[in-house]
């Protein structure tokens, strides 16, 4: 007997996101879809049900072929459109014992156990990962500062590597998997074949310290986790090849599927500091069997104390002898260039990344004031004198938007000559439009940091740099958009009546009985028919109960529901 119609009335109910994470994972035939009756039984074809039975693990196939299954697992086949709120589809029981009768039944493999390190070598992979934290945090502010750019299949290409490379200090973590890693953990997003900061999640980012940052990192690796990664990694060892030969035994329909998620999950595992080589950290257990909670006990043990001071040299090197915390760390990226980062960090100030802050909004007051409050020796004279004298000069070069072109206006006439022989600024193509003012075409934000990188005091006349709005991604949004229509579906005929019909039809054609409430002068009764035929607004069944064949007037039946 089909289960079509007990899909149908739960893909009504359900909400919208669990369809179409299920849709996703199922992969139904969509073409041609008219109302939730054809996506249902697109959905109990043979290779849609497969795939989905392909995310539960052996013991759970096992349960369902037996039918002993608990509400757990009930539910987890709800979620996966192979079942209802109540039940499992007979469909999905039929396959689920076709698949376990039909492979090995041997023993898992006992050699592939997880491998722990200890307490000692635990901690100092942690401290690996809060340094790939303060890298992952040198990565949003150089995307902050300008998009990455991707190409069609969204790679990083080598320009954009190299751009990154410029701008970032020294790493030893690959920088595509920081940037990976970032996309990962949704603290950026592409937009137009660009990589930009979402802002709703950064702004939250910045306020946290690097334990929390990193404590924050480990829940998203858990949510992005399956429950299928999530078992394995409990008991077998973190390495590739092992986790791939347990995933193919658990996993008898297929395992193919888990693997991207097992390799992205080991990638960041390590940038984590959650495994070294195939030895994992004590904590990561914790986490995958008692969730975040865990994370305090290990992090008050082992985080290493944040500072706000710094030492400030003659060479206008700054050095923090320990992690930064995230205000100290920003303000000084803001007015200086990163050396390095991590449980200690090297910052180096220079005329040009002291005109990029004076650019941003900060004065030779403020730079001073703050750099005297975090040092814990006196500023050298000298970087006193080079804060006073581009301070003084600050916004003697001014960059607006025109009509068509951008406008920059020198101070005085020794400023307009420089522009006219400098070979810094030859691709800005500046073009003389009076005594102190030139044009180009090149975007204001571009001709701003043109100027700033070859040392002018420039700023821009407009209000500060105009926020990026990036929309919240939906995920999946071409099922998403099936999911709306075909539920959203009503034709010339009103949604009821067009409802009823469908269901009398299915139960027809799958020969099922279903239970049929009919509106009687008395008050509504119900009948429990096996449906023979539905012509001339009327229908005609078998009462199963009566064992009586009855003919109904369609317009007098309110509803239609499976038996069982």
């Amino acid at each position: 007997m089909s289960s079509a119609l007990a899909l149908v009335n739960r893909l009504s109910t359900l909400d919208e996101a669990v369809i179409v994470e299920a849709l996703a994972i199922r992969e139904p035939k969509t073409i041609g879809l008219r109302d939730l009756f054809d996506l249902a039984e697109s959905l109990l074809v043979t290779s849609s049900i497969d795939r989905g039975l392909a995310r539960l693990s052996r013991a759970e196939l096992t349960s369902i072929a037996n039918g002993d299954s608990d509400e757990r697992l009930i539910a987890r086949c709800d979620a996966l459109l192979l079942g209802d709120d109540t039940d499992i589809f007979s469909e999905v029981t039929e396959r689920a014992r076709h698949w376990t009768t039909s492979r090995d039944q041997t023993a898992r493999p006992t050699f592939l156990e997880v491998s722990v390190m200890d307490a000692s070598e635990a901690r100092a992979a942690f401290v690996e990962g809060l340094t790939a934290v303060a890298m992952l945090d040198e990565l949003l502010a150089a995307i902050a500062r300008g998009p990455l750019r991707v190409n069609a299949s969204g790679a990083l290409p080598k320009a954009s590597l190299a751009l990154l490379e410029h701008v970032m200090p020294r790493t030893e973590v690959p920088l595509h998997e920081l940037v990976s890693w970032a996309t990962q953990a949704r603290l950026v997003t592409t937009r137009l074949g660009n990589i930009v900061v979402d802002p709703t999640r950064a702004a939250g980012w910045n306020h946290l310290s690097h334990s929390e940052r990193w404590t924050w990192l480990v829940t998203q690796w858990l949510e992005d986790l399956s429950s299928g990664a999530s078992d394995l990694l409990q008991t077998t060892r973190w390495t590739m090849a092992d986790l791939d030969e347990a995933a193919s035994h658990e996993l008898i329909v297929t395992h193919a599927w888990l693997v991207p998620i097992i390799d992205d999950a080991l990638v960041t595992a390590r940038l984590l500091g959650l495994v070294r080589e195939s030895s994992t950290s004590p904590v990561a257990l914790a986490v995958l069997r008692d969730g975040v909670t865990a994370l305090r006990t290990f992090i008050d043990k082992n985080a290493p104390e944040e500072t706000n001071k710094v030492v400030v040299q003659h060479d206008l090197s700054i050095i923090a002898s320990a992690p930064l915390d995230a205000t100290t760390a920003a303000r000084l990226r803001s007015m200086a260039h990163v050396e390095s980062r991590g449980m200690a960090s090297t910052f180096r100030l220079s005329a040009d990344s002291i005109s990029r802050a004076l650019a941003m909004g900060e004065t030779g007051e403020s730079i001073r004031a703050f750099l005297e409050q975090a040092s814990v020796t006196p500023v050298p004279q000298n970087l006193i004198y080079l804060i006073n004298d581009l301070g003084a000069k600050h916004g003697s070069v001014l960059v607006s938007r025109g009509a068509s072109r951008t406008t920059v206006t020198a101070a005085n006439d020794q400023l307009a000559g420089l522009f006219s022989v400098d070979s810094n600024l030859r691709n800005l193509q500046l073009a003389r439009i009076d005594d102190l003012t030139f044009e180009t075409a090149v975007e204001p934000n571009a001709v701003l940091s043109m100027l700033v990188e070859a040392g002018y005091p420039a700023i821009a006349s407009e209000s500060g740099p105009r926020a990026e709005v990036v929309l919240d991604e939906v995920r999946h949004p071409a099922l998403a958009a099936l999911v709306a229509r075909l539920r959203s579906q009503g034709g010339e005929i009103p949604m009821d009546a067009s409802w009823l019909k469908r269901q009398l039809d299915l139960a027809i054609r799958n020969k099922e009985s279903v239970i049929v409430t009919v509106a009687m002068p008395d008050g509504e009764r119900e009948f429990e028919l096996e449906v023979t035929a539905l012509a001339n607004g009327r229908l005609r069944g078998r009462d199963v109960r009566g064992s009586v064949e009855r003919t109904l007037p369609l317009d007098y039946v309110t509803a239609v529901r499976a038996t069982g």
